[in-house]
């Protein structure tokens, strides 16, 4: 059966759902406060909340087809829901409503994905995970760019690596950044 009588009808936007009613009743919680600086924070905060919310919804085309993932993300950044909105939805798992199978990595780490449990552990973000290779990178060499790709070359030597060519629309960390210090680990001054 498929219609609204169906108990899996909308089954990907019953996250969504939840949410925006969670923020929904803290919203009019926070308008009850007076008015103030702690008003004003608490607004601001649901405004915030408000806003990767609806960055991350779900999108449907004009004949009401989903899309089968949200408008930010790839349908391989997590399925749908997005790990965003299940991450938002998180914010009330103490609520009734709310599913553990949303978050079922975090919430219930024994179920198997090891990986997601760790990356959520880590409480980190990519810049810091980064940070120290790409540091060691541009203390030994430059990254050049070359006939439309890019190729690394050493500070001391002059030496440098293959040029490559990245794939249109792929992420953009430099190729030569993983292979440099394997192809060139030591070199000598050529310059005094």
């Amino acid at each position: 059966m498929i219609g609204p009588d169906d108990p899996a009808w909308r089954w990907e936007f019953r996250c969504e759902d939840f949410v925006y009613a969670r923020l929904a009743e803290a919203q009019t919680a926070a308008e009850q406060l007076p008015a103030g600086e702690a008003r004003d924070t608490e607004l601001g905060r649901i405004d915030s909340l408000y806003l990767i919310a609806s960055q991350h919804n779900i999108w449907v085309d004009s004949r009401g087809r989903s899309a089968g993932r949200c408008i930010t993300c790839r349908p391989s950044d997590g399925g749908v829901p997005c790990l965003t909105m299940t991450g938002l939805a998180r914010l009330w798992r103490q609520h009734p409503d709310y599913q553990t199978g949303w978050n079922e990595a975090v919430d219930r780490p024994e179920s198997g994905s090891g990986f997601t449990y760790q990356e959520y552990k880590q409480r980190s973000t990519i810049w810091t995970r980064r940070e120290a290779e790409l540091t060691a990178f541009y203390d030994r060499f430059d990254l050049e760019q070359v006939d439309g790709g890019e190729r690394w070359r050493c500070k001391a030597c002059g030496a440098h690596g293959e040029t490559w060519k990245p794939m249109p629309g792929a992420y953009d960390y430099p190729h030569a950044i993983g292979t440099a210090a394997h192809r060139h680990p030591t070199c000598e001054r050529t310059s005094a």
